[in-house]
């Protein structure tokens, strides 16, 4: 959420309710709901009726046009799955979210003054939940306890990640914006330090090992990108600031880690040999599916994915729409018991195929490069563009193990961090400056 002073001014007291909202429609990481959605849509009737001039400039951008276009291509494309297949696949309609994109941009940056107050509230409202929801005991004794409020560990993990991250960028914000030398420097310090160390523990407690590793890899993302991208004081801080917390996070957690997944990491080192040996990859993971001392959890994900190579196999290029649950029912594991792919990247290729991935990557790419360039000019500054990579980062990290973003988790990201790159187009306006 650090998208803010640095678009915009101080908050004031007409800011505390998109403040609100904005927190609201960010409370996936908290609280796995649909609320979101309802916020979401309020936020796009308010761009529609109160900033029409800049909903038509931001519509008129080729990125948004992309946007608008594959909506469409979506919804046609859901709509035809029932009329003809007689198939509504699994909520297939929520590929269309991308139309919303622009317009949650537009009201980001109609209320970019009230941005770092939703982040503060969100941060509290977190930090009271972990309180609430952390069993110190059970986690310390090696045990699962997934903090916050999310219908799984694994959500929890992701969640608790997601307000890591925040909070360590919230307080570089805060430091970049002048906050910290003022009278509240250490309610705040003490917020967004309490807040990153109780979200650490709760990620530990989640013992989802899909957000570890894409927590540790976006770590030394953040190390990298502090050599690269941030200048001065600030490279010298998130660099320093990291390699401490790595330091001591392994040092505490590494036996921690070891008994919870070293059962999965040997078998899926054992595969990886298999498959460079053999150099068949499909044969190294059914043997290992076929394998009874591997864990049922790592078992059953192979088993999806394989089920979802056959399927991207038999259509790879635009995909089998809503008429993909019908042909699951052929495929070889299809008793497994669920549809969740367990992976982002699969979920895309067996609905849209190469096709829908390839919009995904020229969406990541261009917001990539809109963020950078926002940054040079000076627009948004340093701890927004690195919070913008990170936050990303992680994201897609975590979708090689899980299917986040079909779930409250993923769904709101998308809509921030894609309202963001049409917020920071308008933030470049000539006339902005």
């Amino acid at each position: 959420m650090p998208l803010a002073a640095d678009l915009g001014g101080r908050a004031g007291a007409r800011s505390l309710l998109p403040a609100a909202l904005w927190a609201l429609l960010a409370s996936a990481m908290l609280v796995e709901s649909d609320i979101y959605r309802y916020i979401t849509l309020a936020f796009a009737i308010f761009a529609l009726v109160r900033h029409k001039l800049e909903v038509r400039q931001v519509s008129r951008d080729w990125l948004a046009l992309l946007c608008y276009a594959w909506a469409v291509y979506a919804l046609v494309r859901f709509v035809l799955g029932i009329v003809l297949y007689d198939q509504k696949g699994t909520s297939e309609w929520l590929y269309a979210f991308p139309a919303l994109f622009p317009l949650v941009g537009v009201a980001l940056y109609a209320t970019r003054r009230s941005l770092f107050a939703a982040g503060t509230l969100l941060l509290a409202c977190g930090l009271a939940g972990l309180l609430a929801t952390l069993d110190f005991g059970t986690i310390f004794a090696g045990e699962r306890a997934a903090p916050l409020f999310h219908h799984n560990p694994i959500h929890a993990g992701v969640g608790g990640s997601m307000l890591f991250l925040t909070s360590v960028f919230w307080l570089l914000h805060a430091a970049e914006t002048g906050r910290l030398a003022g009278r509240l420097k250490w309610p705040m310090l003490a917020l967004g330090l309490a807040t990153a160390a109780l979200s650490l523990i709760g990620v530990l407690g989640a013992q989802s090992k899909g957000a570890w590793l894409a927590l540790a890899a976006t770590m030394g993302f953040m190390a990298l990108l502090s050599l690269y991208h941030l200048a001065g004081r600030w490279r010298l801080h998130l660099l320093g600031g990291l390699i401490v917390l790595a330091v001591a996070v392994a040092a505490a957690a590494a036996p921690y880690v070891v008994k919870v997944a070293g059962s999965t990491a040997d078998a899926v080192l054992t595969m990886l040999d298999t498959a460079l040996t053999t150099k068949d990859p499909v044969g190294a993971m059914q043997a290992t599916i076929a394998d009874e001392t591997v864990p049922s959890a790592m078992r059953e994900r192979l088993m999806l994915w394989s089920n979802a190579l056959e399927l991207i196999g038999q259509s790879p290029l635009v995909g089998w729409g809503n008429a993909w649950l019908g042909e699951w029912k052929r495929t070889t594991y299809a008793d497994v018991g669920y549809t969740l792919l367990h992976n982002g990247y699969l979920e895309i290729l067996v609905r849209h195929g190469l096709f829908g991935l390839a919009v995904l990557s020229v969406f990541v790419l261009a917001a990539a490069g809109r963020v950078n360039a926002a940054h040079r000019e000076g627009r948004i500054g340093a701890s927004t563009a690195a919070y913008l990579y990170s936050m990303s980062f992680f994201f897609f990290a975590t979708i090689t193990t899980n299917s986040n973003n079909r779930l409250a988790l993923g769904e709101s990201f998308f809509l921030l961090a894609g309202g963001a790159v049409f917020a920071i187009l308008l933030a470049r306006r000539p006339q902005s400056s």
